[in-house]
């Protein structure tokens, strides 16, 4: 009988075993796949409408409409991306660049496919979420699904999807993730450690050369090591080297690029207001992360009143130093609060405004890597409450999971809405002027937008007239809210100038000039409006201030030639289209108005030639044949005078 007894346990001890090895599998691949595919069939259909969504006028014009870097990609345009010199908007990217250059050459301007690349990156993005929380987090399917799917439906990452300019932001991410996933693959396995190694840092620099905020990698890879429990030694030092090499060079290359306007001036604010920027923005963002309402694509700094700023701003430096000291009074039971925290910090330090970048004093695209580090604890703490089989937590599971498929539902309806106001540049900026009413730079904004439909939806076959009107009211508003903006002068007297309203434009170009004596088109604009006052001695003088300043300003080189003729200084217009024809001989108007300036010096045949030449590159060119017209009356060719006044009355010049 023992015999027998002993024969059956050994045969059923291996099907015992293979039992346990197939719940393990299903465990790992069956559950881990229909786990993502389902957060990213939930995050499909939430970012769907963003398809359907446009360009804006907020820096989508500068990175696609107006962008030389994209139009080829041949190999020496992709060379110049990588070139320093060469940077877009104040930012050095050029893999960033190359991305929409892709989408350029395939699709030209429609806004759909930038959008559709946009999303396929989120979702990528997503899937690395959840394998990297996977790996970091000793498997656990509970936590990496948290973080995954509450990463791909915050409604404070809408802004790093849906906004075309910020490609850079999904890029980076996107190969930051596969940096830190290939760094925990080196240090858990012995096999290929130098592969795994060298594609952390291809990886990295990937993730760097899309946007410069990836060089902060490398402190999170030490993050990484304490969370793992690495020590902190000579050899895990010397392999982060690299990496804050990398960093340093890069850091002090986007430095460079944006101390050309994007920084402030060290001495605009105090090094307290510093202190107090930066740590309400480290609790405005955490405060956002519960609470994502109220958004807007822009926050404006806040107003000193009596001379001191509004109240949160004094108590969040307490806010940040009390979360840090509860992180380290957690690390007896756990270090995960430090570790979030110190990721989150880590990922945002840089845009913290402790060093003041742009005008807006926080940003939602910046969260888009730095919840990881909210997420992070708040996902082991969940998976800790619903996965525990005893009965501490067994009060707390219902009412947890029910918090958290609500919180879900909600922020995923919450990003379906606010996808929708990226729909276009009015319905953005009309929802930052609902915002932020008593700030200039929705009115400004929207106002541009107003005025230039066209040169902004360059994915639109048609577009709605321009409402010179509202985008009027717009900067009206705009200046009484801050009389200090230049550009805004500038708008407004380029709405007067189409209204024949030239004193006020001029008013306005001197303002502007007034206000940034730097900008050489407001000098250009002015000059044009002085042109159609006939007033050309002011023009040219204005026309000389925009050239030595700008020397290659093409547009204001052809209207001071324009003007030279337009004044009776023959002799210089002749000069100026000598040069201008020389370099660019396929602009009909050079023609016509050299062949003015020969015809009013007496060279006859000579102005019948530049018109013939005009006449030749335009076909149809009216006063082209007008003015040969009398050329050749002066010299006396009636039959080709009667046949150039018959053709100039066909295309409507009336001929004495």
């Amino acid at each position: 009988m023992s015999g027998k007894k002993r024969q059956q346990n050994k045969k059923s001890k291996p099907v015992k075993i293979n039992q346990v090895d197939g719940n393990n599998f299903l465990s790992k691949y069956r559950v881990n796949g229909i786990s993502i595919l389902l957060i990213l069939l939930i995050t499909t259909i939430v970012y769907a409408p963003s398809l359907n969504n446009g360009f804006t006028n907020w820096d989508d014009n500068v990175y696609v409409a107006e962008n030389p870097y994209i139009r080829t990609l041949d190999g020496d345009n992709i060379k110049s991306l990588f070139n320093t010199n060469n940077h877009v908007s104040l930012n050095y990217h050029p893999i960033t660049i190359l991305s929409l250059a892709i989408d350029y050459n395939n699709a030209g301007f429609d806004a759909s496919a930038y959008h559709l690349t946009n999303l396929i990156f989120h979702l990528l993005n997503t899937l690395l979420v959840f394998v990297f929380v996977y790996m970091l987090c000793n498997k656990q399917v509970i936590t990496a699904s948290f973080v995954a799917l509450f990463f791909a439906v915050h409604p404070m990452h809408v802004e790093s999807v849906a906004w075309i300019s910020e490609r850079k932001d999904v890029l980076y991410v996107f190969f930051f993730l596969g940096s830190l996933i290939a760094y925990l693959k080196y240090i858990a396995t012995t096999k290929n450690k130098a592969l795994w190694y060298i594609l952390v840092i291809v990886l990295f620099l990937l993730s760097t050369l899309s946007k410069a905020m990836a060089i902060i990698l490398p402190i999170v890879l030490f993050i990484v090591d304490y969370y793992k429990g690495r020590a902190l030694n000579t050899i895990t030092l010397l392999e982060k080297a690299p990496f804050l090499a990398c960093s340093i060079y890069y850091g002090l290359v986007a430095v460079d690029i944006q101390s050309n306007g994007a920084l402030a001036s060290y001495d605009t604010f105090s090094l307290f207001h510093r202190v107090t920027f930066g740590s309400y923005g480290f609790v405005m963002y955490i405060y956002k992360f519960f609470v994502p309402i109220n958004l807007s694509n822009f926050y404006p700094y806040p107003t000193l009143q009596n001379g001191l700023l509004p109240t949160i701003f004094y108590i969040a430096p307490i806010i940040v130093i009390a979360l840090f000291a509860l992180a380290l009074f957690q690390l007896k039971k756990s270090k995960v609060l430090l570790v979030g925290l110190l990721m989150y910090l880590t990922m945002l330090v840089m845009v913290l405004q402790f060093i003041s970048v742009g005008t807006a004093i926080i940003a939602e695209r910046y969260t888009y890597l730095a919840y990881l580090g909210l997420l992070l604890p708040i996902a082991v703490g969940f998976n800790n409450i619903v996965s525990n089989k005893t009965n501490q937590f067994k009060a707390y599971k219902t009412p947890v999971l029910a918090l958290a498929i609500v919180a879900a539902i909600a922020f995923s309806w919450l990003s379906f809405k606010r996808i929708a106001v990226w729909e276009n540049s009015e319905v953005l900026w009309t929802n930052v002027i609902e915002q932020f009413p008593n700030d200039e730079t929705g009115y400004r904004n929207r106002g541009s937008y107003e005025i230039n439909k066209a040169g902004f939806d360059v994915d639109k076959k048609t577009h709605k007239p321009a409402n010179y009107q509202r985008a009027l009211d717009d900067f009206n508003t705009a200046i009484a809210i801050n009389p200090n903006i230049a550009k805004v002068y500038t708008n407004r007297a380029n709405i007067y100038g189409t209204q024949q309203r030239y004193e006020l434009s001029l008013a306005d170009y001197s303002k502007a000039i007034e206000l940034d004596s730097s900008d050489a088109e407001i000098f250009a604009n002015r000059a044009v409006t002085y042109s159609t006052m006939q007033q050309f001695d002011k023009a040219i003088v204005d026309y000389n201030k925009a050239i030595s300043m700008k020397p290659n300003f093409v547009t204001a080189l052809q209207n001071r030639a324009y003007a030279y003729v337009a004044s009776g200084d023959f002799n210089n217009g002749l000069n100026e289209l000598n040069k201008l024809i020389a370099n660019n001989p396929t602009i009909a108007q050079y023609f016509v108005y050299r062949g003015v300036a020969h015809f009013n010096l007496g060279n006859f045949n000579q102005a019948v030639k530049d018109n013939t030449s005009a006449i030749k590159l335009e076909p149809n060119n009216a006063r082209a044949y007008l003015n040969r017209f009398y050329c050749h009356l002066k010299l006396g060719n009636t039959q080709a005078a009667a046949a150039d006044k018959k053709k100039a009355q066909e295309l409507g010049f009336q001929v004495n």
